[in-house]
């Protein structure tokens, strides 16, 4: 009898721990572990103010992606985070940024978005077998032949057509175009792509010149540019500061015609609009979207909710976006592959045939121009100013 209740006693504590130990060993099993992704962007030196705005991302992107469920790989969760380090506005500095990255154990990294720093990072980063994703802009020197662990979450090569037929559509009796450009070393491709699609769609240019990036005073070389009577005047890509200048200056001295970019931004939108004078606020446009937009996918609206809430001191805009972008191509690409390792990973990416962007359904593109299928082909938008009103649409083009 004795033993009978031995065994009963024995059986109910066993039954007890069971229960009671159960829920934490599932809970340990089911334990949410974490991926971190690294951000090289400038928080010092001359790019920091541009680029601030990227710093206010990290934690809403993290809140973001849980939110949606964060990454399932084989069954078990991760969260995302994204680490930034400073390159100080330079490339020498973005070296010493990715090599801290890399030393932390960092196996996908967010590319700064300032050309000499990407430049500068691509052999470190290919070297160590880091799959690295540049937001905007993607040139043939980082994700060219033979460039394998770095890819482009967006690119401007795709734009000029949607761009001149934009043009001809709205503006038809422009047929005299003059090119005005920063001499930007990763801009080579982007400036032939337009002048192609320029000439091939019968558009004179009749004048064409880049200038030296940091430029300010735009008057002397608008000078020579108006004297050569151009219907329009194409920057090709800019950002805030020489677009507003090169916008205001050129109507002051009298040109009326419509100013755009037709291989990238004049920047983002709201901000260029603030900048120009309220009289020349018309006829503006440029390949990219306006990030405020009510037409905007839903990631998009979700996450500028995020932003704003976490009290952002800059309104939300493209260098927003930009980490989500990056952040966005890395985690499909994880999901794709349901690994960690980079090898594994740019196989699956190097084989997607659709990924979600920002701008909605994509897919990867690029060997035409790149050599490799390494750069994220999205849809098109098409934002500007018109009598001083942003308007943002997309084109039925990709």
């Amino acid at each position: 009898m004795k033993k009978v209740v031995s065994i009963s006693v024995v059986s109910g504590l066993v039954l007890a721990l069971f229960l009671l130990c159960g829920p934490f060993v599932s809970k340990a099993t089911a334990e949410t572990k974490t991926i971190k992704i690294g951000l090289v962007t400038s928080m010092t030196g001359m790019l920091a103010a541009p680029y601030m705005p990227m710093l206010e991302t990290l934690k809403p992107l993290q809140e973001l992606f849980d939110k949606r469920g964060g990454i399932t790989i084989k069954g078990q969760k991760y969260s995302v985070q994204v680490i930034a380090q400073d390159d100080q506005s330079t490339p020498p500095g973005a070296v010493s940024a990715v090599n801290r990255l890399i030393q932390d154990g960092a196996k996908f990294i967010i590319a700064p978005m300032f050309p000499p720093n990407y430049l500068a990072i691509e052999p470190i980063v290919e070297e160590s077998k880091v799959v690295t994703v540049l937001s905007l802009g993607a040139v043939p020197d980082f994700v060219g032949t033979g460039k394998r662990y770095t890819f482009g979450a967006h690119t401007y090569v795709y734009m000029p057509p949607v761009a001149i037929d934009y043009l001809k559509k709205h503006y038809p009796k422009v047929t005299k175009i003059a090119m005005l450009s920063p001499d930007d070393p990763g801009a080579i491709l982007n400036i032939s792509c337009a002048e192609k699609e320029a000439k091939a769609r019968g558009l004179d240019i009749v004048f064409q010149e880049r200038f030296k990036m940091g430029s300010e005073d735009f008057y002397p070389v608008l000078t020579r540019l108006l004297q050569k009577k151009p219907d329009a005047i194409d920057v090709v890509l800019s950002i805030e500061p020489w677009a507003a200048a090169i916008i205001n200056q050129s109507r002051e001295l009298g040109f009326t015609g419509p100013v755009y970019a037709s291989a990238g931004l004049l920047g983002d939108i709201n901000i260029v609009k603030k900048l120009i004078t309220e009289k020349y606020q018309y006829d503006l446009f440029h390949m990219g979207p306006d990030m405020q937009s009510p037409n905007m996918p839903a990631i998009v609206k979700d996450f500028r909710t995020l932003v704003e809430r976490d009290g952002a001191k800059n309104p939300f805009q493209t260098s927003h976006v930009a980490v989500l972008d990056g952040t966005y191509t890395i985690v499909q690409g994880i999901e794709k592959a349901q690994s960690l390792d980079p090898d594994t990973v740019v196989q699956a990416m190097e084989n997607m045939k659709t990924i979600d962007t920002t701008c909605g359904k994509g897919r990867m593109a690029g060997k035409e121009f790149f050599g490799a299928d390494h750069v994220v082909r999205r849809p098109i938008a098409v934002s500007g100013i018109v009598n001083g009103k942003v308007f943002c649409e997309f084109s039925s083009k990709d």
